[in-house]
């Protein structure tokens, strides 16, 4: 059965148990190539010690008149009942539907809607799929890549892998954290495809990309999996997915995504004196595996190391017991690096000295070592649903997973937070791993949240909310951070370090276009895990250039990681930031806006744009490599008036203006900018 818009055509098969056509009118594009595989919805149970797949049983469709209604009688001869609603306005197409689990079995997790064997256009290699993992991915060919990645091209990719499934491939990372938002994006040059899960109840989400992984028989499939517990004789509404059929990149994905989530965000104001920031001083080395490199008399000493490069936030790790990654979350300071006070004082330099202090806290796990794991760590674990507790391994320590939707966990992580920022003098907490390592369902019904089992996210937003009004009380301009992005955190806290580390195809612009209030700390030392010196040399100046023209705060080592390099990788970074320092009163004015106004850059570097509040446009450019022959030409929306342009150093270049375009010559140096008034 057909729907229609003046966008496009959905042909719902009963047979198949999904749409077996999604076509662009527009292009006239047939996006469906290939037969589905699978049930636009299943649903997975946990019955006799096991999880098992129900596909649902051949359903009867009604057209309404804004779509059709698909009424399942059962799923995989079991009780269980479920009518969705497939509405259909311009060029969206909408998802909802209520469930019934008439059967004897939990149902504990959801898969829907579930769109497969798709590709765009005449050939899948020029196909894109913008993915949210972090900060966001941009894969070119996706059906080769994320081949490619399960077969070890890059490694594992570690939590974010592409795995074989019977003879596919499927990536799922779970919302909020390991995935930072609940919507992907496939486009070619002339179609694009948005799928999202618009749910602002915010339940542990599995965003799912799948491939056949096979170029001669290409697909892409797309879909979320809901981690919600629902018991026999329950009913429970799926939330609703948004499928959207058009001619535009991916920018007009993040257009959707925030018009679903703007009025459920709580966005804080941040500090004003953070506006003017434009790099923080990491400290991590007190006291890491054993080792001491400094103690807590050193902090003087080390704040002044990073004034004289005008950087005044100091950001300290591995002061806790025992030092970095072990001994979590007994978070007090360790004896062998100087008393509680010695602390204290240290940081009071700081402050008196007109700098500030964020102290790292682990938001998230629990040392297996400690005297208190038996009694209190177990209590506060997440358990998966055969009652085990999730053990993850950092260096030589393990941990298990606290559940972040119990009281236990929420009080004692809010107490120990809010202890820190008053016993010792920081401004700011950064919560380590709560935006960043994956959410996972708690079936332990012992905790606060009871039967519920996706609350996950929901008990974050909680200690974020109420940690940030304990500190504001005492001190208006106090401030969280978090490791990693996340749509919902984000919006309580002033910086997110969005790290380095992944070759496989990243793209923080992704998530910096979809929320430019938000404000990335990207790393920008040289990659100490990096062997060889000429790979190492060109991913430093990669990650600066990078850092910069998405305006992020430089996330720097002055004491530990520049000091082990050769002069060369300090004396850029000082450069390279003073630059980024000048440019700081124009970010604070300005929104980002990714690519826009680029009209072309040369192969190798890279363009940003920014919109300024009072009309005028800023236009970055980077050459990190140093190619000859550089250059990035700019389409502006008006007559360009004035374009005042500088180079790293901030001497004045060249800004060759032709009507509204503005060309860059970026020859000699590695960063430029550019300041358009319009007419």
């Amino acid at each position: 059965m057909e729907i229609r818009t003046s966008s496009f055509s959905a042909v719902f098969d009963t047979e198949k148990n999904n749409f077996t056509s999604l076509c662009n009118l527009a292009t006239g594009d047939e996006y469906i190539k290939s037969a589905p595989r699978f049930p636009i919805i299943s649903v997975f149970v946990w019955e006799d010690g096991a999880r098992k797949e129900l596909w649902p049983e051949k359903g009867a469709v009604r057209r309404i008149q804004e779509g059709l209604v698909v009424e399942y009688p059962a799923f995989g001869g079991r009780s269980v009942r479920a009518m969705l609603e497939l509405k259909a306005d311009g060029d969206r197409l909408t998802v909802s539907g209520q469930l019934e689990n008439g059967g004897d079995a939990d149902i504990i997790e959801v898969l829907l809607p579930r769109l497969t064997g798709i590709v765009l256009g005449p050939s899948h290699a020029d196909d894109v799929l913008l993915y949210p993992h972090h900060a966001g991915e941009r894969s070119k060919n996706p059906v080769r890549r994320y081949r490619q990645m399960a077969d070890g091209e890059w490694g594992r990719h570690w939590r974010a892998a592409s795995m074989p499934v019977e003879d596919y491939y499927r990536r799922e990372i779970n919302y909020c954290g390991l995935a930072s938002m609940s919507w992907m994006y496939y486009h070619d040059a002339e179609n694009g495809l948005y799928i999202g899960s618009h749910d602002g109840r915010f339940p542990v989400t599995g965003v799912i990309a799948e491939t056949s992984g096979d170029e001669s028989k290409p697909w892409m499939g797309f879909a979320f999996r809901k981690h919600e517990r629902i018991r026999p004789g329950a009913h429970w509404n799926t939330g609703i997915y948004c499928v959207t059929v058009s001619c535009r990149d991916w920018h007009y994905g993040a257009e959707i995504y925030r018009e679903y989530i703007d009025p459920l965000l709580e966005i804080q104001p941040e500090p004003a004196f953070l506006q003017d920031e434009a790099a923080l001083h990491q400290c991590y080395n007190f006291k890491h595996s054993g080792k001491i490199t400094r103690r807590f008399a050193d902090i003087p000493a080390v704040y002044e190391k990073g004034a004289e490069w005008g950087v005044r936030h100091m950001f300290m790790a591995s002061w806790n017991r025992t030092g970095f990654d072990s001994s979590y979350p007994e978070y007090y300071p360790d004896m062998e690096l100087g008393s509680a006070m010695a602390f204290r004082r240290g940081i009071s330099y700081v402050r008196e000295k007109g700098g500030f202090s964020t102290l790292y806290i682990n938001a998230r796990i629990f040392d297996v070592t400690s005297d208190f794991h038996a009694s209190v760590g177990e209590q506060m674990a997440i358990r998966t649903p055969e009652g085990r507790m999730i053990e993850e391994v950092y260096g030589p320590a393990r941990f298990t997973v606290n559940c972040p939707d119990d009281e236990l966990w929420q009080n004692y992580l809010i107490d120990t937070a809010d202890f820190a920022a008053m016993a010792y003098g920081c401004k700011g907490i950064y919560l380590d791993q709560l935006a960043s390592a994956e959410p996972y369902a708690c079936y332990n019904e012992a905790h606060s949240h009871g039967p519920c089992t996706g609350g996950f996210n929901r008990g974050y937003l909680r200690i974020l909310r109420t940690l940030l009004e304990r500190l504001r009380a005492r001190d208006p301009e106090a401030y969280l951070m978090t490791e990693n992005c996340g749509d919902i955190y984000s919006a309580y806290c002033w910086g997110s370090l969005t790290w380095n580390g992944d070759t496989f195809d990243e793209f923080f612009n992704l998530f910096k276009y979809t929320f430019p209030e938000y404000v990335q700390v990207n790393m920008v030392d040289p990659r100490g895990w990096v062997g060889d010196p000429e790979e190492l040399r060109a991913w430093f100046y990669k990650d600066m250039q990078r850092a910069v023209l998405l305006g992020s705060i430089l996330w720097l080592g002055i004491t530990d990681h520049l000091e082990r390099h050769p002069a060369e990788y300090r004396n850029y970074a000082r450069r390279a930031l003073a630059f980024r320092s000048r440019l700081q009163p124009l970010f604070k004015m300005g929104v980002y806006a990714d690519d826009i106004f680029v009209q072309d850059v040369s192969e190798g570097c890279d363009a940003s744009c920014w919109r300024l509040e009072d009309g005028r446009v800023l236009l970055l450019a980077g050459n990190h490599a140093l190619r000859s022959g550089a250059q990035a030409v700019f389409r502006l929306p008006g007559r360009v008036a004035v374009a005042e342009a500088h180079d790293t150093d901030w001497n004045s270049v060249e800004a060759r203006v032709d009507g509204s375009t503005v060309t860059l010559q970026l020859e000699g140096e590695r960063l430029f900018c550019a300041v358009v008034a319009l007419v």
